[in-house]
């Protein structure tokens, strides 16, 4: 991102933080330690997502923890205040020209701002609550279909696959335990990560020794990762090293044959401008052996199909995560969520097994994906 795009984004998030601000000020009652709280609550909310991401390296590992935690529900909550605030002005505005407004509105503007206010922030509450239970309670996805043997060996062929889990300071080792146990329990053939496995930074997942958790993944044939956009945020190469010490055969344009049963193909992230073509990747292998592709992001999923690919599995999209971002994602990938098959490729893109920013979904669902695979 360029000097220019930083500054228009910095002044679009500190203007609608201010707008947002002069609402609720508003609203609030003339009572100056209530008005000094506020704008000390207001200013810690709105940057400390900023400080986490800037000084995180320096600052001790609980502080930054904190101001990560208390900046990614800001990033959430920000979306609804700002539909909520608008909302509010739509009717207000409507209301100077049609008058609908009863009487006891106007005769108690103040306490109706107040009301409204209160309702706002209790609504979300209510929401991250929900949100949060259903991201601490993933799916376990089910997929099932039939790919021709080639060459190997026919049978039944188990894969457990979990996108987007963000390990970091959101995602913190304690949740890592149960989504490894999570895991375990779907007796895999095989454990496939298909991107940002890590959050943004490799300092959280270093300090909690986050590879000790991953190195008890149990599968048939092992685990197998490629790296999302976030590795590339960091520290690519100790991610490398993070992922080797966990146990996790890392894919970069490249490709492994599985107990002479399939073929694995991981590429990098499409962020990266250097990685190298699906064709090119693809040369050389054994072509009568399914093909399965560890594809991230999955805004090109005719590659896919052009490379006789058995089965893409991606991540990524996070289904929008919260509502109403699920339907906007909708609009910008031909596949933003679940399974499509177009000629011999089969799709399944994951709305995935942690997430972004706070730890909240509303209008999706966590999830990891077993495929049961009839090699015939």
């Amino acid at each position: 991102m360029n000097k220019i795009a930083i500054i228009i984004a910095l002044a679009l998030y500190g203007g609608i933080n201010y707008w947002l601000f002069r609402r609720a000020w508003q609203a609030l009652p003339s009572n100056p330690l209530l008005h000094t709280v506020f704008i000390i609550l207001f200013i810690i909310f709105s940057l400390s997502f900023f400080f986490a991401m800037a000084l995180g390296n320096k600052m001790p590992f609980a502080v930054t923890a904190v101001l990560e935690n208390i900046g990614a529900f800001w990033v959430i909550a920000l979306l609804y205040f700002i539909m909520a605030a608008l909302f509010v002005d739509i009717l207000r505005f409507s209301n100077h020209f049609l008058k609908f407004f009863p009487d006891w509105v106007y005769a108690n503007y103040q306490q109706v701002k107040l009301i409204a206010l209160v309702s706002v922030l209790g609504l979300f509450v209510v929401f991250s609550l929900i949100g949060n239970y259903r991201f601490r309670n993933p799916d376990v996805h089910e997929l099932n279909m039939e790919i021709p043997k080639g060459d190997g060996p026919a049978g039944t062929l188990t894969m457990v696959m979990a996108s987007d889990v963000h390990l970091g300071n959101i995602i913190r080792k304690g949740r890592l335990k149960k989504y490894v146990e999570l895991l375990n329990r779907q007796n895999a053939d095989v454990i496939l990560f298909a991107g940002d496995l890590i959050d943004h930074s490799m300092r959280p997942v270093e300090h909690q020794k986050m590879d000790e958790d991953l190195r008890k993944l149990k599968s048939t044939y092992g685990t197998f990762a490629i790296f999302g956009n976030h590795e590339f945020y960091g520290d690519v190469a100790k991610a490398t090293a993070f992922y080797a010490n966990s146990g996790i055969k890392l894919l970069r344009d490249s490709s492994v044959t599985v107990a002479n049963r399939f073929v694995l193909i991981g590429r990098d992230d499409i962020s990266q401008h250097r990685r190298q073509p699906l064709d090119s990747i693809v040369a050389g292998i054994r072509e009568n052996l399914p093909k399965i592709l560890l594809e991230h992001n999955p805004v090109k999923i005719g590659d896919a199909i052009k490379n006789n690919i058995d089965l893409q599995l991606s991540g990524h999209t996070h289904n929008g995560q919260i509502f109403p971002l699920n339907y906007i994602v909708g609009s910008m990938y031909p596949l933003p969520y679940g399974y499509l098959k177009s000629g011999k490729t089969n799709f399944y893109v994951s709305s995935g097994l942690g997430l972004w920013a706070a730890p909240v979904r509303i209008g999706t669902n966590s999830e990891i994906v077993r495929i049961t695979i009839s090699l015939i």
